[in-house]
């Protein structure tokens, strides 16, 4: 009589990005930045403010295009 194979074992699932986290910490610098646009509106500030919604637009592209993945 032949032995029975062994069950199937269940997968591991993989450690999830911390998407949520990262997303929470640039809106934090985000908002704190163009808060500071708002009470000292000057060239620095300015700078600072664009440069928040630049990096937080970039790395929002980023992030969706490392979960979706490669379309090919």
């Amino acid at each position: 009589m032949a032995a029975l194979p062994d069950p199937p074992t269940d997968p591991q699932p993989a450690p999830e990005f911390p998407l949520l986290a990262i997303f929470a910490a640039l809106i934090v610098v985000a908002v704190v930045a163009i808060s500071f646009m708002i009470a000292m509106p000057t060239t620095v500030t300015l700078i600072a403010a664009l440069g928040t919604v630049i990096v937080f637009a970039v790395a929002l592209t980023w992030m969706l295009a490392r979960i979706i993945g490669p379309e090919g």
